[in-house]
């Protein structure tokens, strides 16, 4: 893949402040705020343009899951100053719009209805939309520039480090996996780890403990859950999940906890011909200092 410039731009100088981010060689330009700085929004010219955007606050029964609400306007000033007035849970806005005015009202409805299909789909945010957006019929050439905007958007969110429309399952079936796959083995539990797209992919047809450890944090009881609801990993036998597919984490040690049913250091539990991660995260930094 070619490499790509993003833009970063702190507009009060305060990295939570209000934020603007854009592609280089891309009409997409996509800005980020607090609620608290809303007004500052309403003075931005991106205020009164079409676009989509998405709330983001805690969900006040779970502080540790997000609540996401994903919306389109034509400008999207309107709306978001509907939302201040009725909706109590977001801290956070994120808008999407494009800087040569040229988006529709149809392409930013279908922009709504895929970002939605997208983040219910990552189960990684509980969705505040009482109704899921319909998906509007337009042509083969929109089609084209619309996925092409929603990709941007994607490597935007991403590259902020945000991945509530990151899927937990992989797109693609049964991923040809080569290279290095870990094991880990637990009781009776055995699962295998590969690093694919770098993220930390658990494969399919690997098998995790049912019972949680005494000691497991809150936030690890609700990723297992979320893995359970999710379908990802379902009842097998003998006191054990399987996984029905492949499923990505951010970190080794959440895939681990997964499978152990409690905290646990994933650099570590991880091995690859009776190596860990740790031990191979080492090899590679002493040959790099022997290179010198």
């Amino acid at each position: 893949m070619a490499g790509k410039l993003i833009r970063l731009y702190l507009t009060d100088g305060q990295p939570n402040g209000l934020r603007t981010v854009e592609i280089s060689n891309m009409t997409i330009h996509g800005t980020i705020f607090p609620r608290t700085q809303l007004e500052q929004f309403m003075k931005r010219d991106t205020a009164n343009k079409p676009g989509v955007y998405m709330l983001l606050g805690p969900d006040e029964h779970d502080l540790e899951k997000t609540v996401l609400y994903i919306g389109q306007g034509d400008p999207v000033l309107p709306r978001l100053r509907d939302h201040a007035r009725k909706k109590e849970f977001w801290t956070e806005a994120i808008v999407f719009s494009s800087k040569d005015d040229y988006l529709t009202k149809t392409q930013i409805k279908y922009l709504e209805a895929e970002i939605y299909a997208l983040a219910k789909a990552a189960y990684r945010t509980k969705l505040d939309n009482t109704q899921e957006p319909t998906k509007p019929n337009i042509s083969e050439v929109d089609t084209a520039e619309v996925s092409q905007f929603l990709e941007a958007i994607k490597l935007l969110l991403l590259s902020l480090g945000i991945d509530m429309l990151e899927p937990r399952i992989l797109v693609e079936d049964n991923p040809v996996v080569s290279g290095t796959v870990f094991e880990l083995k637990n009781k009776s539990a055995f699962a295998r780890m590969a690093i694919i797209h770098n993220k930390y992919v658990v494969l399919k047809g690997s098998t995790a403990v049912q019972e949680n450890r005494l000691s497991i944090p809150s936030f690890i009881v609700k990723l297992r859950q979320d893995l359970v609801d999710a379908g990802i990993m379902i009842d097998h036998s003998d006191g054990l999940y399987i996984f029905r597919q492949d499923a990505t984490f951010n970190s080794p040690s959440y895939a681990a906890a997964a499978i152990v049913g409690g905290a646990g250091n994933g650099r570590r539990l991880w091995r690859y011909e009776g190596k860990t991660l740790k031990e191979l995260d080492k090899e590679i930094a002493d040959n790099g200092e022997d290179n010198d």
